[in-house]
């Protein structure tokens, strides 16, 4: 078999050689160490078509790691170009280390047996020569095809010798004379030989194997066609390692020629092996661009099978990645547009190339070094290097080694600036290494290796700065890609006499061999100066594609902070030289130095040149070819064909969009120009209308990831703020696109804006805040519902998925709610942001009026909550100025609880952050607290705990955001009433509520709680008592008549509250008695009221049972009416309370300091003191009456035998017992707050409007009564007493009621002995009473005193008597049939006389008399002038009291008044002794126990009466006159006996019962005590009156605060119906907006997607005559349609016929007239324009240049946006709809639900609409109409 040679490659390495002669060959380097990376072509078609876009791995860096650690030979150089070598091998450094060889490769088979590998020695010496080998054997069946091989990556395309002799395992001997031996041996081939010429040329070549391929001989190596073919291609014998460069690019055009007679596997193979290569170095892709092979491969690919179209599609990936022209650029979309509704074929696959094309970070135009010797750039001589400053070198460079087994062995040389004499610096690359290099002196240098590598084929940014220092040590700092790499110690300055001649960039000067750079370079600089870290970043961010002066900074776009390093000024003022590659001309690199610099660096000129290959490339990257076409808009057409079927199997391909957008954000990414060409071509806008009208499948969750990958870049990016607008706008905002995706798409995306997209904070600055919240607003309340609408006029709803799962709804709902949530509390400027906020929170108020559904509320209304409780110094403001209480009080009268509550919480959190003012106005104004309660029980009778729960916290202002259901937290002690009025509304919910035990927890939660809010706070107790008739509500809560012992707590409660608030009333408030009165009269009310509801009930009952009519007409239908005030079981029970309270503060004195008189008399007590004796001075005479008046009870305890009748004359239905209970409790308080206080009770008494002295005449009266309590219940407790029976009569039993008590409990402080008459406590209680204000008041004393006396006297008188004559009945009380003269003769003790006796006998008479008389007035009265005068409590006469006048003369006589004859005839009777008398033994015994008897009784009231006596002698002498006038107590004896203290009190008794003294005490005394008893009387009257009057008022107020609160909830009401519409319309309005703006985005995306898609439609693509053209509706600054497009709707004018329906009707008129008519009609209006404008054209010249100069202001962030309805009236139409204003346009929007609308003609309103435009209705004009608008207004 021949085996074809393969050409010597002069550059490769000479073989060293051992000491035998034979050459030394090291292994062949292992699978890794080949780098050649194809592909496995045995993939069957359809997998290799699914994993299309993996099928090749990206050949970057094909230099392995493992060929760094490859050892070269040392010292081995070639002596002769033509010596053999070996190339792909490395040669050992050691001569003598042996090889062992690896195995053989797989895929050669081996030899046959008997065969020899043969040379013919004649073609050895020979050039060209050939090998002839025969292979008889077939390969092994297990032998690996050559084409797997390839893809396993274990065969080298080197053909290299040491390859052919591994393989067998031979040595081959070399002579040293064999020079012209080859330096490599062929591949071993199968079966096919092919003999050929190395002289042939390129198109021999390829003739000869096509012909080959077309032999159709089985002997036919296709495997030698591809080596061949590549051998032509880089000019030589091919190795992917060390000869791979394309040296003809005509080559490229001869392998496409090849190619189109191969078969697909040959195909496939040729072009991934191409693939490799061109991608291998940048000098091969520059051979293929310049050959155009895009577009050769384009029109390859159609017909291409999958395989095979995959690797086309790399092919175009890689060449577009380097360079691409415009008409490449064109003809590659148009290999993408659709034909026949189909994806072209293959199609898909140029998506990808796009999707994964790489961002253009090289520079378009670059220097390319092809690493041939003395290839590079010279430089003029340098007159002097610079050093004071130092100097540095910078430029970006890429390193492509030509060989990549030997590079390490090049140094290429970067730059080198040195002289003749060969001193100077340079820096070479080392590997992947830099060195700089110092020579000094000849032979002297320095060097140094950077510990910093450069890989290969990619940019690298290089600086090398030269620092001087004179004084201290010089430096070289090394910046690799903006960063400090090194920093090297060296004395670096050389100086030199002499020029710099020897200077050039990428080679050595003096073109040393491996010293040439191999590879690109960007733009050169060479700065007089050090440059700093700051300054080798700031170049190294410039990026590879700057090449000019660093003069402007408008060059860059870098940010201020890199600038300022680069812009000052010094890097362009200590500029050497600075070669771009944009400013050469042919071999010259031009260079201007700045005039302050010209020539003072170089010798002469400073342009350098190019030598031996170098070359300025100028490519041209997608983005500025797409610019040339019409930018990244070109590209949008392609979205409007992702729901195409592929031509390949028909089937819609899922990841166009991803791929598509893939490519957007590619681009975008990229280059700032297609961010601007996106954003004014509406790219988003079109990818928007696009998505919509396409699949929903397409709406991916990689879709959507792509989307927001291109916003989170636009994010980041400094200018992308407009364009992300319009990406949120079209896109991200626009739910109706999204509402077709899958739900968890949806969930991701509002997540995503919620989260990430927030978490940036300069996000207000880049949405319209107010239109963004409101569109939110429209998507929950259209989209995402979780109710439909109640009623289908209420609003539409968008349709969703019937798979929406109610969970990603609820989702989706809460981010976008917390998006909105983020809008509102994000900051902004402040001159926009609280007026931006107020229209947010409007925005959000809209949405909870108009929507009526509960599910769609709920989170709602939380969000509101939420943003109230953290952020109220933003919402309250704004819902201040909302009037959003409208809404709050619609959302209260809710059926759902779960409404409710949120709306209290947002009440509640309103109230708590408002000030006093704000919630005084807001709520205090009209009254609104009391609506809440309405509200609540407006369509149901029942409170929950939850509800209650929120009320308190509004009541405390406690709010929480958190919802309790569950349990109830107490109220904490330190809590304040902040909103009071919340009292009353929880009572009054809680009341009108139906009984159920839970309501009655409810009771007892919201009692305890105040409770525990009052009962250690004064203020909370002092904000309810300052309510306005407080106890309505608080009684209300109790049980009048409970019926369980829950309610009978929950009555205890309410008790305990009215103690504590009654207590601090008296105890902190001047005139706090004031409250209890009102307590007394408001209980009335309410215990009146109940009374009358259950005889009402029992009336209702009992006519149920009626059986006849008539029988229920019997009962007549009850009418409430307050009655008299009557005790209840509710008084008796805050009377004792009140009183415990009081009671429990005179302990609390009795154990401080000072004891009780100094704290009555404390100033801090005085309150509580007069408060106190209000309280006494009210129900004192209300007591003694319920107990049965004084009188009665005098004469009880004094007449003989008991026929007094014991009943209330007042009917105040108050048990006996009970008021004989509270009288002995005020008698204890009067002798505390009374007696033991000094406080001057004048002020009091004006206060009540009392007369003067009425306190203490009171207590003087309740003294009296207790007094003749205890006198009672002594005589009941005497042994000579018979015991009270239960069957007595019921006078004593109301006798046994008053006393039981007393006798119950004896204590020196009640009854104590009852033998005495007075007891000792009430001896002092009295003398305390007169003698009180003695002084200050003395006729009040003379007067009480006067009163005491005749007390006294008729007490001591009627124990004497009673004594002497005991009863003899057995009845309960004395009653003696005997008369009175015989038992007190019969009985006279000693000491006694006669005198006495019938004195007595007068007493009693006269006693009894005035008892009776007394008797009489008490229960006929006064008259009623008498009983006015007494309440108004006029003057004072003598010893009468003014306010209550007793005329003897007026009294009703009973017939048992006393007369002077019957006197005068029982004082002769007494005077005869009777004649049966006791033995006087037995009067003697009876004597002495008498006067013992006597002496016991009344040794307690003797002292009393003397002491009176004498202190008020003077008086009682002018009072107590005899029957003619006579002063009785002037005589010796009424002296001796009332002065002498130790004179029997036998003897005092006497004299009491003497003639005189009895007629002058009945007289005057008596007159006095009476007077006392009748005010008495009359006071407890007009308690009664006052109470019932109170009660009165009470019920009046609460009636005046309802029709208060009717009357303003009325107004607020007819308020908020008249905002809640205005909120309607507004909605509607806004709604409009909505839908119309989304119309007309989508009649826009029509219409700019057919713009586009014109740009690509070539001329010949439309037929003659079938394309019809459209003015654009573009307009210029003149309002001149100039533009063209395309019109899919046009035909001909033939065509243009009404339906036979619509033809016009009107008579045919001549064609003239009709001419005539319209000439007319222009003419006249011609005319009237010409009038209205003065004679002027409407738009002159001179207006059009002034317009196309105005520039259009920066439209700002918050674009003002003001609507209202409008009708729109054009030429036979009348439109409704809404005209919308903005900063820069004026909108019409149609609105086509309106029934006036639907009446047009539908063929005029489409006219009208524009071309058949569907449903959009839109006029706009531009801002300078809109100005010229406002100056007419």
């Amino acid at each position: 078999m021949d085996i074809s040679e393969t050409e010597h490659n002069d550059s490769d390495p000479p073989v060293q050689e051992n000491g035998n002669g034979e050459a030394v060959v090291e292994d062949e380097v292992n699978d890794e160490e080949s780098n050649m990376e194809t592909v496995d072509l045995g993939l069957d078609d359809k997998a290799a078509d699914a994993s299309s876009q993996n099928v090749f791995k990206n050949i970057d860096n094909e230099i392995s790691d493992d060929q760094q650690n490859v050892e070269e030979s040392e010292n081995i150089t070639p002596e002769k170009p033509e010596e053999i070598s070996a190339p792909p091998t490395v040669v050992s450094s050691s001569a003598t280390q042996e090889v062992t060889p690896p195995p053989a490769i797989e895929s050669l088979p081996p030899l046959p047996e008997g065969k020899e590998l043969e040379l013919e020695p004649e073609e050895l010496t020979s050039t060209p020569f050939s090998i002839e080998y025969d292979l008889t054997q077939p390969p092994t069946p297990g032998s690996t095809s050559r084409r797997d091989s390839y893809a396993a990556g274990n065969i080298s395309r080197r053909g290299s010798l040491a390859s052919f002799s591994k393989s067998f395992n031979i040595s081959i001997p070399f002579s040293v004379g064999c020079d012209d031996v080859t330096s490599s041996l062929p591949r071993l081939l199968s079966k096919t030989t092919l003999i050929h010429s190395n002289e042939e040329g390129a198109d021999e070549t390829i003739q000869r194997l096509i012909s080959s391929l077309h032999s159709n001989s089985p002997n036919t190596d296709r495997t030698q066609i591809v080596d061949h073919l590549f051998n032509l291609l880089v000019g030589g014998h091919f190795d992917q390692e060390s000869k791979f460069v394309i040296e003809d690019v005509a080559n490229v055009d001869h392998m496409l020629t090849l190619l189109s007679h191969c078969d697909c596997d040959l195909q496939n193979e040729i072009w991934s092996l191409f693939l490799a290569v061109m991608k291998k170095s940048n000098r091969n892709l520059e051979a293929c661009t310049r050959v155009g092979l895009i577009s050769k491969v384009l029109d390859l690919l159609p017909e291409a099978p999958p395989l095979l179209a995959d690797l086309l599609v790399q092919i175009i990936a890689a060449l577009v990645a380097y360079s691409i022209n415009v008409k490449q650029t064109k003809h590659l979309l148009r290999a993408l547009r659709s034909t026949k509704d189909q994806w072209p074929p293959n199609s898909l696959k140029l998506l990808h190339v796009l999707k994964e094309m790489p961002q253009h970070d090289s520079a378009d135009v670059f220097f390319s070094f092809p690493g041939k010797d003395q290839s590079g750039i010279i430089l003029p001589p340098i007159k002097t290097m610079p050093y004071q400053q130092g100097w540095t070198f910078a430029t970006w460079l890429r390193m492509e080694p030509l060989n990549s087994v030997t590079f390490e062995k090049e140094q290429p040389v970067l730059y080198s600036f040195r002289t003749s004499k060969g001193i100077g610096y340079s820096c070479h690359i080392f590997g992947n290494c830099l060195v700089v290099n110092v020579e000094k002196a000849k032979g002297k240098e320095q060097s140094r290796c950077v510990k910093a590598e450069l890989g290969a084929r990619k940019w690298h940014h290089i600086a090398i700065a030269h620092c001087y220092s004179r004084w201290g040590r010089s430096d070289i700092k090394c910046f690799i890609d903006g960063q400090l790499a090194e920093t090297i110690e060296l004395s670096w300055v050389v100086t030199s006499t002499t020029s710099w001649d020897r200077c050039s960039i990428g080679v050595s000067a003096d073109g040393a061999v491996n010293t040439a750079f191999c590879g690109q370079m960007g733009a050169m600089y060479l700065f007089a100066e050090s440059l700093s870290l700051q300054q080798a970043n700031s170049l190294f961010c410039l990026g590879p594609a700057y090449q000019s002066t660093f003069k402007h900074d408008s060059e860059t776009s870098l940010p201020e902070g890199y600038k300022k390093h680069l812009f000052d000024g010094h890097l362009h003022s200590s500029l050497v030289f600075a070669y771009c590659p944009k400013n050469c001309h042919g071999q010259l690199c031009l260079y201007t130095p700045p005039k302050t610099a010209a020539n003072t660096y170089f010798v002469q000129i400073p342009h350098a040149v190019m030598k031996e290959g170098v070359e300025v490339i100028t490519t041209h990257s997608i983005h500025k070819s797409l610019q040339s076409v019409g930018g990244i808009q070109i590209l949008l057409p392609l979205f409007a064909q992702i729901d195409l079927p592929s031509s390949h199997d028909n089937t819609i391909d899922g990841d166009v969009c991803q791929t598509l957008l893939s490519l957007i954000s590619l681009l975008l990414s990229s280059s700032q120009s297609s961010q601007q060409q996106l954003f004014h071509s509406k790219g988003f806008l079109i990818i928007s209308s696009c998505l919509q009208e396409a699949s929903p499948s397409h709406l991916s969750m990689k879709v959507l990831e792509q989307i927001i990958h291109i916003a989170k870049f636009l994010l980041r990016c400094p200018a992308g703020g407009p364009l992300l607008k319009h990406l949120f706008d079209y896109i991200l905002f626009n739910p109706k696109l999204w509402i077709r995706a899958r739900p968890e798409v949806q969930v991701h995306l509002y997540q995503y804006l919620a989260t990430d997209f927030l978490a940036n904070n300069n996000f207000s600055q880049m949405l319209r805040r107010v239109p963004t919240v409101i569109e939110m607003c429209h998507t929950l309340k259209h989209f995402y519902w979780l109710a439909l609408p109640q009623t289908v006029s209420d609003y539409t709803v968008e349709e969703r998925p019937e798979n929406f799962a109610t969970a990603e709804i609820v989702s989706i709902r809460s981010a976008i709610l917390t998006f909105i949530n983020r809008i509102i509390i994000s900051s902004n400027s402040p001159d926009e942001e609280e007026k931006a906020r107020d229209q947010e929170v409007h925005t959000l108020l809209n949405l909870l009026a108009t929507v009526r559904e509960d599910d769609n509320l709920y989170d709602v209304l939380a969000l509101v909550t939420r943003l109230l409780a953290e952020h109220p110094a933003i919402m309250i403001p704004a819902i201040d100025k909302n009037k959003a209480l409208g809404i709050i009080f619609n959302l209260l009268a809710a059926p759902n609880e779960l409404i409710r509550i949120p709306a209290l919480k947002i009440l509640g959190f309103f109230l708590s952050r408002s000030t006093l003012k704000r919630k005084t106005e807001s709520m205090g104004s009209q009254n609104l607290f009391s609506l809440i309660g309405e509200r609540l029980l407006s369509h149901k009778r029942t409170i929950s705990l939850p509800t209650y729960n929120v009320l308190l916290e509004v009541l405390v202002e406690q709010m929480t955001p958190t919802f309790t259901y569950a349990a109830h937290q107490p109220a904490q002690p330190d809590w304040k009433f902040e909103n009071p009025h919340l009292l009353k509304v929880i009572a009054h919910v809680i009341s009108q509520c139906e009984e159920t035990e839970s309501l009655v927890q409810i009771k007892k939660c919201f009692l305890i709680d105040i409770i525990n809010l009052c009962r250690e706070s004064k203020e909370n107790r002092r904000t309810i008592l300052q309510m306005s008739v407080w106890q309505d509500w608080l009684i209300g809560l109790a049980y009048v008549f409970h019926t369980s012992e829950s309610q009978n707590e929950v009555s205890e409660l309410v008790w305990e509250a009215f103690s504590i608030l009654l207590h601090h009333a008296l105890r902190h408030e001047y005139g706090g008695w004031r409250v209890w009165v009102d307590t007394l009269a408001i209980a009335h009310s309410k215990v009146s009221y109940e009374k009358f509801k259950r005889r009402l009930a029992e009336a209702k009952a009992k006519a149920e049972k009626a059986e006849t009519g008539e029988e229920a007409k019997m009962e007549p239908t009850p009418v409430y009416r307050a009655p008299e005030f009557a005790w209840s079981e509710v008084h008796i029970r805050l009377l004792a309370d009140l009183l415990s309270g009081i009671e429990r503060t005179v302990e609390e004195w009795k154990t401080q300091e000072g004891g009780i008189s100094d704290q009555c008399n404390a100033s801090e007590n005085q309150v509580f003191v007069g408060n106190v004796v209000h309280v006494i001075s009210q129900l004192a005479d209300s007591l003694i009456m319920a107990c049965g008046g004084l009188l009665p009870l005098l004469a009880s305890a004094t007449a003989p035998n008991n026929d007094m009748e014991i009943v209330d004359p007042c009917q105040q239905q108050l048990p006996i017992s009970v008021a004989a209970s509270f009288l002995m409790r005020f008698a204890k308080l009067v002798d505390t707050f009374v007696l033991a206080s000094g406080v001057s009770f004048s002020e009091l008494e004006q206060e009540k409007n009392m007369p003067a002295g009425g306190v203490l005449r009171q207590s003087l009266r309740i003294s009296a009564t207790v007094t003749v309590r205890h006198i009672l219940a002594s005589r009941i407790q005497q042994p000579d007493t018979p015991r009270y029976e239960t069957n007595s009569a019921k006078k004593n039993q109301c006798i046994m009621d008053f006393v039981r008590e007393a006798l119950e409990n004896f204590s020196p402080e009640g009854l104590e002995n009852v033998e005495r008459l007075v007891q000792d406590s009430d001896i002092t209680r009295i003398k305390g009473v007169v003698y009180r204000d003695m002084v200050e008041e003395n006729r009040q004393a003379q007067f009480l005193a006067l009163s005491v006396i005749y007390l006294v006297s008729v007490l001591m008188v009627s124990r004497y008597r009673d004594i002497l004559e005991p009863p003899s009945s057995p009845s309960p009380f004395f009653d003696s049939t005997t008369t009175k003269q015989e038992n007190a003769e019969r009985e006279l003790p000693e000491g006694g006389s006669s005198e006495a006796v019938a004195n007595g006998k007068v007493a009693n008479d006269g006693d009894h008399a005035s008892i009776k008389n007394g008797s009489d007035h008490s229960e006929n009265g006064a008259d009623e002038e008498t009983e006015e005068k007494g309440e108004e409590g006029q003057g004072d006469n003598g010893g009468t009291i003014a306010a209550i006048k007793v005329a003897n003369s007026d009294m009703k006589k009973d017939g048992n008044e006393y007369n002077e004859e019957e006197l005068k005839k029982m004082h002769q009777s007494n005077g005869r002794r009777p004649s049966t008398l006791m033995p006087p033994q037995q009067t003697a015994e009876r004597r002495a126990y008498l006067t013992t008897k006597l002496q016991t009784a009344l040794e307690t009231c003797a002292p009393l009466l003397r002491e009176m006596m004498s202190d008020f002698r003077g008086y009682l002498q002018k009072t107590l006159v005899g029957t003619h006038g006579q002063e009785i107590m002037n005589d010796t004896k009424v002296l001796e006996t009332l002065r002498n203290r130790n004179a029997s009190v036998i003897e005092l008794v006497m004299l009491l019962c003497s003639q005189e003294w009895q007629t002058s005490l009945q007289k005057h005394a008596g007159l006095a005590f009476i007077e006392l008893v009748n005010e008495g009387r009359l006071m407890a009257h007009a308690t009664r009156d006052h109470v019932l009057r109170v009660a009165n008022e009470a019920d009046f107020i609460l009636n005046r605060l309802r029709a208060e609160d009717v009357s303003k909830h009325a107004q607020f009401e007819a308020e908020s119906r008249e905002q809640l519409q205005a909120r309607y319309e507004e909605y509607s309005r806004c709604d409009l907006l909505i839908v119309s703006g989304r119309l007309r985005d989508s009649l826009n995306a029509t219409r700019l997607l057919d713009k586009m898609s014109a740009i690509l439609t070539d001329g010949d693509d439309s037929k003659s005559g079938s394309q019809f053209w459209k003015l654009d509706v573009w307009e210029d600054d003149s309002r001149r349609r100039k533009r063209f497009v395309p019109n899919p709707y046009g035909s001909r004018h033939e065509e243009a016929n009404l339906p036979e329906g619509e033809k016009n009707e009107e008579p045919e008129i001549s064609e003239q007239e009709r001419i005539r008519k319209i000439l007319k009609g222009l003419f006249s209006q011609r005319h009237a324009t010409t009038a209205s404008t003065g004679g002027q054209e409407l738009v002159d010249e001179s207006d059009i240049d002034k317009w196309a100069q105005e520039v259009d202001p920066t439209p700002s962030s918050q674009s003002a946006c003001f609507s209202t309805a409008a009708k729109l009236i054009v030429p036979g139409v009348v439109v409704p709809g809404t005209l919308s204003v903005t900063a820069t346009d004026l909108f019409f929007d149609a609105n086509e639900s309106d029934p006036n609308y639907k009446k047009q003609c539908a063929q005029v309103i489409r006219e009208w609409g524009g071309g058949g435009n569907k449903k959009n209705n839109n006029l706009l004009l531009e801002k300078k109409y809109l100005y010229q608008m406002g100056e007419r207004e």
